[in-house]
């Protein structure tokens, strides 16, 4: 008998992103789902398809068991009559649906008034007489104020769940590496930027679910930083920044943040790191800014070596073209962006960039002008 459920709260896995897709936990274990079960047992049905629908919204499956193909197209019947102006679907008591192909089968629907929207339960019947139809309906009238709580609660936890799928994607695209800590001190999650960065071994590593620098004294640092703002339990508390040294670049910026106030949860966000590489590259944040001053190709390329630290001359080398050149096309940038100094060109478009990282390709970054 094929099944499908509501997934199990969620538990972060350190150093790994929330996975959308996969069950987070044995579905056996979830609460609605066993009480799903027992309905179908008394029902004695072949298959249970209850669903949730808002007002407005395409109706959302909660749970399924059994055979429920005549449920999804009875479902589906009904969303297409709704859109076509023939009202909400299931916004009735119970009732029998007999199925056209099969006179033996039947439907029995029942909805349930919830929050915003209506539950559906929907229980398939391959062979219906009238004494299994007698005791369906007693069936439905003894467990529906049971379900409601069940589903209401579900529904809240399927809100939670998107939410936080949400939020991880969004720190997923930023270039910043971003890590939980909880009240042990040990990493519960780490954004795609801070994978990369621990993947690459130069500056920080995981020694098991503790992150440290490349040293035993860079870790000692870092730890004592993160328990300074785990002890001192204040939001606002100072936020103390580690330089975490690599072998052949600038180091690495540790700011350690408070998270949650303490409490006994052990799972609780104790502390944030954020981890920022300096020697990130500018050029491709640059060049969006560039294209909204209106600057040409040649300006764009001048103005993201400047970005990037060069001095005009060194910038001209790098062009291939003379530094007289070179300053010509910055006296043009001036007048494109309404400055007069270097450094306040590039304060500029510093201040000008947007931030995200592609989707595709965790070590680029890419910002787009639309």
């Amino acid at each position: 008998m094929a099944s499908s459920c509501v997934q199990a709260p969620i538990r972060p896995e350190a150093m790994r992103p929330l996975d959308a897709a996969a069950p987070i936990a044995d579905a056996g274990e979830d609460p609605l789902s066993v009480m799903m079960r027992e309905i179908v047992r008394e029902f004695a049905a072949d298959g249970v398809l209850i669903s949730q629908r808002e007002e407005g919204a395409d109706p959302v499956v909660l749970f399924a068991e059994g055979d429920v193909r005549p449920a999804r197209m009875q479902m589906d019947a009904l969303l297409i009559e709704s859109d076509a102006g023939a009202g909400r679907p299931g916004s009735g008591g119970a009732e029998w649906i007999a199925l056209a192909d099969d006179p033996a089968a039947a439907i029995l629907t029942t909805s349930i008034p919830a929050r915003d929207g209506v539950i559906t339960v929907r229980t398939v019947f391959a062979r219906i007489s009238d004494a299994s139809r007698g005791r369906a309906r007693l069936v439905s009238a003894r467990l529906a104020p049971l379900l409601k709580p069940f589903a209401s609660l579900w529904w809240q936890h399927r809100r939670a769940q998107t939410q936080v799928r949400a939020l991880t994607h969004a720190i997923d695209r930023a270039d910043i590496g971003v890590l939980l800590v909880d009240p042990r001190g040990e990493v519960t999650f780490a954004n795609a930027a801070a994978r990369a960065l621990v993947a690459a071994g130069d500056g920080v590593r995981m020694r098991g679910a503790m992150l440290g620098g490349a040293t035993l004294a860079d870790t000692l640092r870092l730890h004592a930083a993160v328990e300074h703002v785990i002890s001192a339990g204040a939001p606002d508390a100072a936020a103390p920044v580690v330089a975490l040294p690599r072998a052949s670049r600038r180091p690495l910026m540790a700011a350690v943040v408070a998270g949650e106030a303490p409490d006994a949860r052990e799972d609780a966000t104790a502390a944030i790191i954020y981890l920022v590489d300096p020697e990130d590259e500018t050029g491709t944040l640059i060049a969006p800014a560039c294209k909204l001053y209106g600057l040409s190709p040649v300006e764009t390329r001048l103005t993201c070596l400047l970005a990037e630290g060069m001095s005009l001359a060194d910038a001209a080398q790098a062009m291939r073209v003379r530094e007289m050149t070179a300053r010509s096309y910055l006296k043009q940038i001036f007048l494109k962006t309404e400055t007069n100094r270097q450094a306040e060109l590039v304060w500029l478009m510093l201040k000008s960039v947007v931030r995200t990282r592609s989707a595709r390709d965790v070590g680029t970054m890419v910002a787009t002008l639309v």
